[in-house]
């Protein structure tokens, strides 16, 4: 947790104790942690991380934020669960603590629950919706300012790609995650989470995250550790409960379960580098595309990525550029550099004035996300990417350097990054994208990829001649949008 103002936080304990709630201290520091601001009053931590072992409380965490979302706050609220069992659980009881209650009841226009779906509506068009998580699980909501995802452990991109479009609608965002540890031998889809856990560890600023476990050096069968992991040790977990399921636990698979599930101690995937012993592009070819003279057709895309340093100042941000050329398309780094907000939008706007490209395209899933809002406040707004995109991205760049539809300009900073860069895989359809946990920066070759995708994606049927385009043939290899990228911000 990062320093920030906690009153909301606090507040919302407060109102737990008038409608008759009791969190536990470990509950009220997560409701703190969760709802703490910034000076400027925005939520220090847009995603939250909670992992912890089954049967602590979670629960009423989650209850406990909504109500304050949903009468305080106005919020317009999603929870979703792997199993409609659990999603319906916590709209029983988020509205058994409203029902009894005239206050808050007379505030509600109509509740709904049934087929997979519970809906509390209130009078002033607010609601908070309860379902599982499917591609339309966000039908109707135009609109999210808090997105929970329970039973996390089973997680994928898809799933949030279905509603990370209505979150970009909203002022402020929030998007928590709760779960219990991930045993990859029975959750085939926890890679989402252990990214998400990966980003808690490195300290993201953006990220509250609070893993509770015993360490591995702990005996499992010490009463100590038991206590060590589960936070409401001695209220809800007992000595006498965790033995019986000890006893029940008596294999191999079920010792790990054990571990796993009331320790806390987490069997987490791994995504693993593929070809990790040489570059992903042979370097020789690539030597060969560079061309200072490509004969430019028309339309031009921009792209933007960002590194994923811990700290925001310490990341790098790219934008790159692909502009139509008669062999393909040709690609150049236009700004890398610091990523600050101000400058990078200062930016971003000038080259869309200046070139009027076909799209601006950011993976709403990169550390570039930041940029998303700014860029709509400025009248930009982007093209967001989802996570078949991303592959197509990535493959279809490493088609077009095969094939030798691509060219660029011979930028040391794209040799570095191709040189370091390496291959993840994707699902299981055998889908890659690039590796950014790697040795050197990738951003310009990410935001390449993806300015590539998005001028075969976004290109307009009728294209103009290059006069018309805003930008001209640079034979002495200088910026293919004119004199953009020689303007000092």
């Amino acid at each position: 947790m990062f320093d920030g103002d906690i009153e909301t936080g606090e507040k919302a304990v407060e109102l737990a104790r008038r409608i008759g709630a009791k969190p536990m201290p470990w509950q009220r520091e997560a409701l703190h942690a969760l709802m703490t601001r910034n000076d400027d009053g925005r939520w220090t931590h847009s995603d939250a991380c909670l992992i912890c072992p089954r049967q602590n409380g979670k629960s009423l965490i989650l209850t406990l934020r909504i109500l304050y979302g949903l009468f305080k706050l106005g919020e317009t609220i999603i929870f979703t669960a792997q199993r409609w069992t659990t999603a319906e659980e916590i709209y029983q009881r988020t509205w058994a603590l409203i029902e009894p209650r005239k206050s808050l009841l007379a505030r509600v226009k109509k509740t709904t629950c049934s087929q997979g779906r519970g809906v509390i509506e209130m009078k002033n068009g607010n609601k908070v919706v309860f379902t599982t998580r499917s591609a339309d699980a966000g039908r109707g909501l135009t609109k999210l300012d808090l997105v929970i995802y329970d039973e996390a452990y089973n997680l994928t991109d898809g799933e949030m790609s279905a509603l990370g479009p209505a979150q970009l609608a909203a002022d402020d965002p929030q998007t928590i995650y709760t779960s219990s540890a991930v045993n990859q031998d029975e959750h085939s889809n926890g890679l989402v989470l252990a990214a998400l856990r990966e980003r808690g560890l490195a300290g993201e600023r953006e990220l509250y995250f609070a893993e509770y476990m015993a360490p591995e050096e702990m005996d499992r069968a010490d009463e100590a550790t038991w206590q060590y992991a589960n936070p409401s040790y001695g209220v809800i977990q007992t000595p006498s409960k965790i033995r019986k399921l000890m006893r029940g636990f008596a294999t191999q698979a079920g010792r790990k379960s054990f571990d796993v599930e009331i320790l806390g101690r987490g069997d987490w995937p791994i995504e693993e580098l593929l070809e990790d012993t040489k570059p992903v592009v042979d370097m020789a070819g690539w030597s060969k595309l560079h061309d200072t003279a490509p004969a430019f057709t028309g339309s031009t895309c921009l792209a933007v990525d960002m590194s994923t340093e811990r700290e925001r100042s310490d990341r790098t941000c790219s934008i790159t550029v692909a502009a139509k050329t008669k062999r393909g398309a040709h690609l150049q780094i236009g700004y890398h550099g610091a990523a600050d907000t101000t400058t990078v939008v200062k930016f971003i706007v000038a080259a869309v004035e200046a070139g009027d490209p076909v799209a601006v395209v950011i993976d709403p899933k990169s550390a570039a996300q930041v940029l998303i809002k700014p860029l709509q406040r400025a009248g930009v707004e982007p093209e967001l990417m989802r996570t078949q995109d991303v592959i197509e991205s990535t493959s279809g760049f490493l088609t077009a350097v095969d094939e030798g539809h691509v060219t660029h300009d011979n930028d040391r900073r794209m040799d570095e990054a191709l040189e370091s860069a390496r291959l993840r895989e994707i699902g299981d359809g055998g889908g890659v994208a690039w590796a950014r946990k790697t040795s050197g920066t990738i951003c310009q070759l990410v935001a390449g990829s993806n300015a590539l995708w998005g001028l075969s994606q976004f290109e307009p049927k009728a294209v103009p001649p290059p006069a018309e385009v805003g930008f001209e043939p640079a034979p002495d290899g200088g910026s293919v949008m004119g004199d953009l990228m020689e303007v000092s911000w």
